[in-house]
């Protein structure tokens, strides 16, 4: 399958799940939308530790008890 399709279907999903900018929900609903965890275009790390990864503007956090944390790209995460 086309990669490219795959990340821009999870940022598809990503942007729609999160109308807001700052959401979370559950691993399994965005699974039943059709995401692939395995595929996302970077990752950004802060500086407790917490990486999420992102499908070009929409990112996730992996949180405890199979949740999802889903922002928008800040310009702060920018490469320094």
């Amino acid at each position: 399958m086309d990669i490219n399709r795959i990340l821009r279907k999870n940022r598809s999903i990503l942007k729609v799940s999160s109308p807001l900018g700052k959401t979370t929900t559950r691993q399994e609903y965005l699974l039943q939308q059709g995401f692939d965890f395995r595929h996302f275009t970077h990752q950004y790390q802060t500086q407790k530790g917490n990486t999420y990864n992102f499908c070009y503007d929409f990112g996730y956090l992996l949180l405890p008890e199979e949740k999802v944390l889903i922002v928008n790209w800040q310009s702060y995460m920018a490469s320094k």
